[in-house]
């Protein structure tokens, strides 16, 4: 990605809208008060999209649900849980992605609108992920079922895999991560101060604060919160995805090494002065990574 398009994005549509730094406890709080506000709306389509798939808009409970189809294609699904610290709704750059992979794969993608901080905890995430992945298994088998996550989302997508796992429940073909946050402590060693200020986008004591008020009474250690400390042997195939300039990349090193060394399936790609969550962008890479997931969607 050319520097002036990366520049373009960052300022234009990423630091506004996605970015999370705080000033001050004040600051965190007036935030809070906004999220408050905003996540008890009900989530709509951007208005600037144009959505190519045939979409449908459902309720399992109180969750929103979006399905996007191409050619009315259910027999397999994508559940796909959108990043955004566990307190941001998805963005418009959410929606393209999704109406992306369903044209792309074939499959039918649903996005959940899951609960959220500060009204909601990691229990109330959790057990939303757990209706709808029931609901999808309802309706096919979990070998029909891929799970996929960028940024948070891909840290909810494994802890939630993890946790069927422990309960000996059906576990989906395969999960897919686009720069997930493995540690929230995000203590590792190699996030130097040089790779924190490449970064941007994420903030490190902004994500934790966050991660810390949604985590409840959990520790940022309990694999619930930071999945590198649960459960990975035996999971599905595994395949990660990663920005050069994002401080989350240590840690994704870090679960790589991990489950090589327990010769566990898992395919990791490091992509070079990429930012968090860049397959989401409408850029190069982004169509190299979807290429890459239609051709390993089914192998």
């Amino acid at each position: 990605m050319k520097s002036g398009l990366t520049t373009k994005f960052i300022n234009k549509y990423l630091l506004p809208h996605r970015s999370i730094m705080f000033k001050d406890n004040q600051d965190f709080e007036k935030f809070l008060d906004l999220r408050l506000k905003l996540n008890k709306e009900k989530h709509k389509q951007p208005e600037t999209l144009n959505v190519k798939s045939d979409l449908d808009k459902q309720f399992i409970g109180d969750i929103q649900l979006f399905r996007f189809r191409f050619r009315h294609s259910q027999k397999q699904k994508i559940l796909y849980i959108h990043g955004g610290y566990n307190i941001l709704q998805p963005s418009a750059f959410h929606w393209r992605f999704m109406d992306k992979l369903a044209l792309s794969t074939l499959y039918e993608v649903v996005m959940p609108i899951y609960p959220k901080a500060p009204q909601y905890h990691i229990n109330d995430t959790f057990q939303a992920i757990r209706d709808v992945y029931q609901q999808l298994l309802s309706e096919v088998s979990h070998e029909d079922i891929v799970v996929m996550g960028d940024g948070t989302g891909g840290t909810l997508a494994l802890s939630f895999i993890q946790q069927l796992k422990i309960e000996n429940q059906p576990l989906p073909n395969k999960l897919y991560l686009f720069s997930p946050l493995l540690d929230a402590n995000l203590n590792n060693e190699a996030i130097t101060p040089e790779l924190e200020k490449k970064d941007v986008i994420i903030n490190r004591d902004s994500v934790q604060k966050i991660m810390n008020y949604w985590a409840d009474d959990l520790s940022l250690n309990d694999a619930k919160v930071s999945p590198i400390y649960g459960e990975l042997s035996n999971l599905p195939p595994l395949y990660v995805f990663g920005g050069e300039r994002e401080v989350y990349l240590p840690d994704m090193y870090r679960l790589a090494n991990m489950m090589n060394a327990q010769q566990q399936s898992i395919h990791f790609y490091e992509y070079k002065r990429m930012v968090n969550a860049f397959p989401l962008l409408p850029i190069r890479e982004s169509h190299k990574v979807v290429k890459h997931i239609v051709e390993t969607l089914n192998t």
